[in-house]
């Protein structure tokens, strides 16, 4: 056998094992990336939902707590009002008795507008807490989206590799088969003419 035949059978052997290689890793890569935009398609599902739930769960706490601390609000001055009241009718009739409870009644009081500061702060961390939640949310989202054209730019960078190694083999074997239909044309007219 000549050595110009086997080495042209191994090369095209080479390169059909190579494209095989190369139609199975692009394959992989293809399901590899429907099944990370399925991923992400998941993921941004997942924070949307978890975002408009704790919108309006959050949403629903934060108006019950400002109900709350208005009616505490509204109420407050004229309890307190009633209870100076009380104390100084009674305090006409005996101090000696009353000091004590008055003295009850001031610590009630000063626990209890505490206790409305600790609720109001509690509001406004609630309040802050929703905040960086949504930001937060929509920063992986951001971040995910950013991955995915990554993703697809690399995808398109293959493409255009294989494009070009494709027509630059057509190009080869078009220009290998040239020199072969000259040699046959000379042949065929020198026997006609001979």
């Amino acid at each position: 056998m000549d050595w110009g035949v086997i080495a042209s059978i191994f090369w095209k052997f080479s390169l059909g094992i190579l494209l095989l290689a190369l139609t199975a890793l692009v394959g992989y890569l293809c399901a590899a990336v429907g099944s990370l935009r399925n991923s992400l398609n998941s993921i941004r599902n997942t924070l949307n939902s978890t975002e408009s739930i704790v919108n309006q769960e959050l949403g629903e706490l934060i108006a019950d707590v400002d109900k709350t601390v208005q009616t505490v609000n509204a109420e407050l001055p004229a309890l307190l009002q009633n209870l100076s009241g009380l104390t100084a009718s009674l305090q006409g009739i005996s101090e000696s008795e009353i000091q004590p409870t008055v003295h009850n009644i001031q610590e009630m009081s000063g626990a209890l507008n505490q206790s409305i500061q600790a609720l109001e702060e509690l509001v406004q961390k609630v309040s802050g807490f929703s905040g960086q939640t949504i930001e937060q949310a929509t920063f992986f989202r951001n971040q995910l989206a950013v991955s995915l054209t990554d993703i697809i730019s690399l995808w398109q960078g293959v493409k255009a590799g294989w494009e070009n190694f494709a027509s630059a083999r057509a190009s080869a074997s078009d220009s290998a088969r040239a020199p072969e239909q000259e040699q046959e044309e000379t042949s065929v007219s020198e026997a006609s003419d001979g």
